[in-house]
């Protein structure tokens, strides 16, 4: 199958994270970046030893490009998307796909009239850790799923972002920009969401903005919520808890967590593409008065079922293929539009004081073919 051409339009901190891995996937052609900041382009091009350094004009011009890989700020998503749209490219963002269920529709509605492909990040679901749990909740191990949990928390990222000042303005903070690794991983396990009621807190209008050299100099304003959280009922059945925070120091939360009729499964961080779940049957001892302790019992490491090393160039080639063979792409329009939907959920639950109805739907996720180490990926 020839490579899927990618033009990339914005060259930032996330853009090693798609280049650092991309040979393992073969069929994935970065041929050109673009970016408004010619130097940086000029000097990432080389870096990673792609061909043209473009202004993103130039990227939407170039006939070499096919599938548009959107990795500008989240404010830029959807104006960006909508430009690609309109060159007749296909266009994969970052997270999240939108900042406004209005704009989302429109990028949805151009892509269907131009006939192309759109879709968003994240797909950590993807990567073996989350493919391995799949397959453990698909194959009955944890029985009937019925709830799960998942958090992330900490005390935000102006320690160490050198551009903070669009994760704490609207269409971002920790739910948009971290919520979306937690929603996608839920989606692939339990499907489309059914309902949302949640909480969201802005815990101080300023943050101190760190200078660099272990002080602070000036203030950052916050104008998004940075404390999060809620529960989702999911159109099967199941109930998940959220906790997605910038204001807390330390905790002892799990990361991701699943829980069924049978037995749990302690899931790696939904942040990351690689890590083994752990499962844990339902004992005896749980059913005493004295329940076993929180991470006491028989917990068992298991064997990844797909191939570790795919990292965020596994969406381009997974987006590729799709396209190549006339699949919807497992992270395709109406996927982002309903985790975006489910993600601004949260805050316009909070603001009413009751449940959000989501209007949207959507496939849950194919799972991926297992594959050994040195087998090449399949997304058929």
């Amino acid at each position: 199958m020839e490579p899927i051409r990618v033009g990339i339009i914005g060259v930032g901190n996330v853009l090693n994270q798609y280049l650092d891995k991309i040979g393992v996937h073969p069929d994935v052609d970065v041929v050109a970046l673009a970016d408004v900041n010619a130097d940086a382009v000029a000097r990432r091009a080389t870096e990673y030893s792609i061909p043209k350094a473009l202004t993103p004009d130039e990227l939407f011009a170039d006939r070499d490009v096919e599938l548009v890989l959107n990795l500008t700020p989240p404010n830029l998503h959807a104006p960006v998307s909508l430009q690609a749209i309109k060159a007749g490219k296909h266009v994969l963002s970052e997270k999240p796909f939108a900042t406004s269920l209005e704009e989302a529709r429109e990028i949805v509605d151009a892509a269907r009239i131009a006939g192309v492909e759109v879709g968003s990040a994240p797909t950590t679901f993807l990567g073996s850790g989350m493919q391995t749990t799949r397959k453990l909740v698909d194959d009955g191990w944890i029985g009937d799923p019925v709830a799960a949990f998942a958090s992330f928390a900490n005390r935000g990222y102006e320690h160490w972002h050198p551009n903070i000042d669009p994760f704490y303005s609207p269409g971002a903070g920790p739910m948009l920009d971290i919520g979306p690794y937690l929603v996608t991983n839920f989606i692939n396990l339990f499907g489309p969401v059914r309902r949302v009621s949640a909480s969201a807190h802005r815990s101080s209008e300023t943050r101190p903005r760190p200078d660099g050299k272990g002080g602070y100099g000036g203030e950052i304003d916050v104008r998004t919520p940075t404390h999060v959280s809620g529960t989702i009922d999911f159109e099967s059945g199941a109930v998940a808890t959220v906790i997605v925070s910038w204001d807390v120091w330390n905790h002892n939360l799990p990361h991701f967590e699943i829980y069924g009729s049978a037995g749990s499964i302690a899931a790696p961080n939904p942040d990351h593409f690689d890590g083994a779940p752990s499962l844990r049957r339902g004992e005896a001892r749980d059913l005493a008065l004295d329940m076993t302790p929180p991470g006491g019992g028989d917990w068992r490491s298991t064997l990844l079922t797909h191939r570790d090393d795919a990292y965020r160039g596994i969406g381009l080639a997974e987006f590729g293929h799709a396209i190549r063979t006339g699949v919807e792409p497992r992270t395709g329009a109406n996927f982002a539009y309903h985790v975006l939907e489910v993600l601004l959920a949260f805050e316009e639950s909070s603001q009413r004081g009751e449940h959000v109805d989501v209007q949207s739907s959507c496939e849950r996720p194919r799972p991926l073919p297992s594959v050994g180490p040195h087998e090449p990926y399949r997304f058929d």
